[in-house]
């Protein structure tokens, strides 16, 4: 008798069960409709909840299934009343929407690609962009594992919610139903530089291999087949749009073959079909929030060296990537954000080494320059650009100024293989604008280090701006040139500094050769015969202002000037203007948020006005120059000499080509977007074409 009540009382549970089940399946599935019209829909969901209650589906727990009925029957699990069908037969996964595609691809390339490759095609783990999984190909077997995991393998359980894992089984779908192997898919790839290529890339125009195309920092391409004759015919070929939500892109890209390697900020890698833009592969990173980062989450590029690729990531490490499959190769803590740094430039590789500089000129960090090995990412050298004590350089520190005493090296140096060295910018010291706390010459920033590249010991030094109070960073990137200097041919560095002043130094020496304005300069009357400057009263900053030529934003900036070897000219993405700079009290500079570290600063007293100048190498004399027109913004890109005879830039949203020999504008299209970026010049299915970023896209330009 006990044993019949009993099943009675499991039976009117059940029962209960099931009306409440249906109860809940119909408040979820409508809410409008009369309940007669939704009869048929209630009666299975009350059926479904009764075979959960009698133990007929053990597949599925009770969490899942009371989220499974809230999409109103979206996983198809009727089938499993109206046909018989098995849970795994049944089950259809409803999160596949083009939003649940992107956010399924973004978590497989976040937590998955690591070991089954950017593509699934398979790393450390197996392919995942085929069928016959080792559980089986069903939705619900993918899900079982995404939950539970596989014992004895790799492939533990995650911690992603419950539509996270259906959005992740959608992308895996895909993958298992367009393979990568089509004869539409993109082609693979066999990529591999030799650090003899890097050296002798200024042979070739085919390719972009380093930072400014060459070691030299020239920007310069020997291709000839765009000329000032048939550029205005250039039309756009495609167009690739990043998917990233920053805007503000300004990298150059590498180009190796029929691929390009770009950079699209905050942190992602992506390597494009230089014939269609189609993509081959991406690599995203995650950054962490809260960075020490002055202006924009920006990255400016990469290096490359065999099949490896190299970038600086805004939290602080160097990254290497397999350059064929997106793969991680490894990755190395180069500084922390903790202590003011940030990585945002591009690196360079020297023969088999990899050297970074840093960024955080203003948040009181002590700069320094490393080389890596480009096989382990273990450190080989490190040079301190502001020297400690018993180095040389430190008797111009006082104070203590010294351990925050800024000099970054954020943007990209350029290498002599003949002579062994390295010659990478320095930036500004810190606090920038309130040098009273600082007192001394404070080296080694705003200079040039001309560094023995296999030690990274000192060979020479160069500061354009002592104790320097304007912010006028010397991060622009080296010339390297071989000139006639007073009849004689010279190995030299150009240098037009954000002080204002283009210079000529010997660059086996230090030796300082040529100076002079490139921009109107009122902070001083000229320069002595050791380069060194002569201040005037404008030099002078105070708490009430004092106004300053150039200005704040400096008479060039980061973005690169270009050197045509042909013309003797150097082209500069000059700007004129003026600042009224101020600092604080002794008792009033203090750190910011995240460490920011200023002094003060300097207002902008009127409108900036970017111009291209044309230079003579030698001497600095200006030979022309060319007013861009300007849209909105106040982006303004580097530029980009070649053969042809033509200089191309970017201003304001527009790409424009200009004869090198008098400046005159002879074609321009406007691309939609702001303008950040340098152009770069290659070969695509044998012919020239003329590739830069704007606004969110890369555009390709051909004849």
């Amino acid at each position: 008798m006990k044993r019949i009540l009993w099943k009675a009382a499991i039976a009117t549970i059940i029962v209960f069960i099931g009306i409440v089940g249906g109860a809940y399946y119909y408040l979820e599935v409508n809410t409008v409709k009369p309940i007669s019209e939704s009869w048929p829909k209630i009666s299975r969901g009350a059926q479904i909840y009764l075979m959960k209650a009698s133990g007929k589906l053990p597949e599925l727990s009770w969490t899942e299934l009371l989220k499974m009925t809230r999409l109103q029957d979206g996983f198809g699990l009727g089938s499993v009343i109206a046909v018989g069908q098995s849970v795994d037969a049944a089950l259809s996964n409803p999160y596949t929407s083009r939003e649940d595609q992107e956010a399924g691809r973004h978590i497989f390339s976040e937590r998955c690609a690591v070991c089954h490759g950017p593509d699934g095609s398979g790393s450390l783990g197996p392919s995942l962009a085929r069928f016959g999984y080792k559980k089986g190909d069903s939705d619900l077997a993918v899900y079982r594992v995404l939950t539970d995991g596989i014992v004895g393998t790799a492939m533990v359980s995650t911690d992603l919610s419950f539509a996270e894992r259906w959005q992740v089984i959608g992308y895996l779908r895909n993958l298992q139903l367009h393979p990568g192997t089509g004869d539409d898919e993109p082609r693979p790839l066999n990529i591999q530089v030799s650090s003899e290529q890097i050296r002798r890339a200024n042979e070739s125009g085919d390719e972009w291999l380093s930072y400014s195309g060459a070691l030299s920092g020239w920007r310069y391409s020997s291709l000839s087949e765009i000329t000032p004759v048939n550029v205005a015919q250039l039309r756009v070929r495609w167009v690739h749009q990043s998917s990233t939500s920053e805007s503000k892109f300004e990298s150059t890209p590498l180009v190796v073959g029929n691929t390009i390697f770009a950079t699209e900020p905050p942190a992602t890698v992506v390597a494009l079909d230089a014939k269609t833009g189609e993509v081959i592969w991406k690599y995203e990173r995650p950054i962490p929030t809260g960075l020490p980062i002055c202006c924009g989450k920006v990255n400016r590029g990469l290096a490359i060296l065999d099949n490896s690729l190299f970038f600086g990531s805004l939290d602080g490490y160097l990254v290497a990537i397999e350059a064929n499959t997106g793969k991680l190769n490894w990755q190395t803590r180069v500084a922390k954000p903790s202590d003011g740094f940030s990585l945002t430039g591009a690196p360079l590789v020297v023969d088999r080494s990899v050297v970074i500089g840093v960024s955080g000129g203003d948040f009181g960090i002590r700069g320094f320059l490393a080389a890596y090995d480009a096989t382990t990412g273990q450190q080989e050298w490190r040079f301190d650009t502001i020297p400690g004590p018993g180095e040389p350089g430190h008797e111009t520190w006082q104070n203590e100024a010294w351990k925050s005493g800024g000099g970054p090296t954020w943007v990209t140096g350029s290498y002599d293989p003949s002579l062994d060295l390295l010659y990478w910018g320095v930036g500004n010291p810190a606090p920038p604008f309130a040098g009273d706390v600082r007192p001394g010459d404070n080296l080694f920033t705003n200079s040039v280090v001309a560094l023995h590249a296999s030690s990274g010991k000192l060979a020479w030094y160069f500061q354009f701006t002592p104790h320097d109070e304007h912010d006028w960073d010397s991060s622009q990137t080296p010339i390297l040139a071989d000139l006639l200097i007073g009849g004689l041919e010279r190995k030299v560095i150009c240098w037009p500094n954000r002080n204002g002043f283009y210079y000529v130094l010997d660059r086996v020496t230090g030796q300082f050769l040529a100076g002079t304005p490139f921009v109107e300069v009122n902070w001083a009357q000229g320069l002595t015969s050791r380069g060194r400057p002569i201040p005037t009263n404008a030099n002078t900053v105070s708490e009430g202002g004092r106004v300053t030529k150039p200005g704040v934003a400096g008479g060039a900036n980061w973005q690169p000037a270009a050197f045509n070897p042909a013309g003797g000219l150097i082209f500069v993405p000059a700007i004129e203007g003026q600042s009224v700079f101020t600092k604080s009290t002794s008792d009033r500079i203090i750190r910011g948020e995240h460490g920011y570290f200023t002094g003060s600063g300097g207002s902008i007293l009127g409108p900036l006005i970017r111009v291209v100048r044309a230079l003579d190498a030698a001497t600095g004399a200006k030979r022309w120059e060319y007013h861009p027109r300007l849209g909105k913004g106040t982006d303004f890109g580097g530029l980009l000499a070649t053969a042809g005879g033509l200089v191309f830039g970017t201003s304001g949203g527009s790409l424009f080509a200009l004869d090198a020999a008098t400046g005159k504008e002879l074609w321009s299209v406007g691309l939609g977007g702001e303008t950040w970026a340098p152009p770069i010049s290659f070969t695509s299915e044998g012919q020239q074409v003329i590739a830069v970023w704007a606004g969110r896209a890369m555009f390709l330009f051909g004849l």
